[in-house]
């Protein structure tokens, strides 16, 4: 599965909240190695994805059942 990053400097417009969720998607299957640079690029941290997880996993749950 390729990776998705966008970083902050190409995409200003985008809150804190869906970069947090471009990393949770782009952290599907990676490996620890590629987490840092996951979060860097995105200029999340951490906590904001713990923040975020929920809304995430409520749209990633809403993209499957609506896909079958």
């Amino acid at each position: 599965m390729p990776s998705i990053t966008v970083s902050p400097i190409e995409s200003p417009a985008l809150s804190r909240k869906h970069r947090a969720w471009i990393a949770l998607y782009a952290l599907e299957g990676c490996d620890e190695q590629d987490r840092t640079e996951i979060l860097r690029v995105n200029n999340v941290t951490e906590a904001d994805l713990t923040e975020f997880e929920e809304g995430w996993l409520r749209l990633r749950c809403g993209n499957l059942s609506s896909n079958r």
